[in-house]
């Protein structure tokens, strides 16, 4: 019995032990990143380095926020963008992967099962391979340096994972609830919009925010469609700082803060939420 405390004692050790550095692991460029960006660039380069800075200052924020000009844009250019961009792709992703993720959780037809297999299917393939042929594709079109085609391809990116984690959720929803509207006269429509939707306002939230974020810190997508510093999303603005001759780092410390501490925090509070969706599309 007591080899048996033992046992269990040094395993929860070790596994705490774990977390603890998975946890530091994870935390500790975000903490670094915070610290570096209360510094001028002085106080960056120089010998005396420790993780509180000795005279913090918010003039990186000053300058990355209003200061800062890249062929005549800037942070607010860059930002509303990104704003738009993501948002209507992540409006429209959204509303398309509810219906089709209540489709495949509450309906039998052909071929439901063939469209569920595409659509886990697709979480395996990195976006990156077709990215090649699709810009050719794009560029025969005329569609280069458009934030509509950049839209687009969000759209087409968030709509999959989107749909998937909607089934998982929908699955968790009581089927009696839909029989009883049945019985007062509700049609398919009425129950969806007035019963699943109202029941799903915190997991659409959460899947909104998945879908929101990936294109938010999407680089890649963006600089090869993007050729115009007008057009450029918050992640191309980012890369503007590093100049030929120098790199201003405090102000890509204070635009990386104020563009990723408000979307870690938003992930803080819908992570319960974002765990029991993904887990109910595992079990599918």
């Amino acid at each position: 019995m007591m080899i048996t405390k033992v046992k269990r004692l040094i395993s929860k050790s070790v596994l705490y032990f774990m977390v603890i550095i998975v946890s530091l692991a994870i935390t500790a460029p975000f903490v670094i990143m915070l610290s570096y960006s209360f510094r001028s660039s002085h106080d960056i380069f120089s010998l005396e380095i420790g993780l509180i800075p000795k005279n913090p200052t918010l003039s990186a924020y000053y300058n990355a926020l209003f200061n800062y000009k890249f062929s005549g844009y800037g942070f607010i250019q860059w930002s509303m963008n990104s704003i738009v961009t993501c948002g209507i792709a992540t409006f429209f992703a959204i509303f398309f992967a509810a219906m089709s993720g209540y489709a495949i959780s509450r309906f039998k037809f052909t071929g439901k099962w063939i469209l569920w297999f595409l659509i886990a299917f697709t979480q395996t393939i990195p976006w990156v391979i077709i990215l090649v042929p699709y810009y050719i594709t794009v560029s025969r079109l005329g569609l280069v340096n458009s934030l509509w085609t950049l839209g687009a391809t969000y759209l087409a990116v968030f709509l999959p994972t989107s749909a998937w984690l909607f089934v998982g959720y929908f699955d968790t929803i009581p089927y009696e609830i839909e029989e009883a509207a049945k019985i007062d006269g509700c049609s398919t429509w009425q129950i969806f919009l007035r019963i699943i939707l109202p029941l799903s306002i915190t997991s659409i939230s959460a899947i909104a925010l998945v879908a929101f974020v990936t294109g938010w810190s999407d680089y890649l997508f963006a600089s090869v469609f993007l050729k115009e510093a007008r057009l450029w999303t918050l992640p191309l603005g980012l890369t503007s700082f590093r100049g030929e001759y120098m790199i201003q780092w405090a102000e890509i410390m204070a635009m990386s803060a104020i563009v990723t501490v408000p979307i870690v925090v938003l992930f803080i509070y819908l992570q319960r939420y974002l765990v029991d969706m993904m887990a109910g599309g595992v079990k599918q």
